[in-house]
């Protein structure tokens, strides 16, 4: 299943990944995590194709360090049929409630097509 495939590479970059949205109980520790969704399903006018898009957010306190968004997109990519959506990845920031801490978030899209089960 790709979703596992996913988490499964994202945890060998770090150990906290999460699916859809973080554990409310990490809100009260450091904002240093991996969380992936997916974004859209593509259905192709051939109706014998699919293709899934989904997000990879990289979230650090402070800054991402540098080379982390490369070895996201190699791990991924490294997934059969996973590659880079070809849009730019996007940067966001946010203050963490309660304190001065700046968090970073990377959002990276990526694509894979698959045989459509219509």
């Amino acid at each position: 299943m790709i979703l596992r495939d996913i988490e499964e590479k994202l945890q060998e970059i770090d150990p906290l990944v999460f699916y859809g949205m973080v554990d409310p109980k990490m809100t009260e520790t450091e904002w240093n995590y991996i969380v992936f969704n997916r974004t859209t399903i593509k259905h192709n006018t051939n109706k014998t194709s699919d293709t899934d898009y989904f997000d990879v957010h990289i979230i650090r306190e402070n800054y991402i360090p540098d080379g982390i968004e490369a070895e996201v997109i190699e791990k991924l990519t490294a997934i059969h049929g996973v590659r880079l959506a070809g849009v730019d990845s996007a940067f966001q920031y946010v203050q963490k409630p309660n304190t001065n801490i700046v968090v970073e978030m990377l959002t990276i899209s990526f694509m894979r097509a698959r045989k459509s089960n219509v």
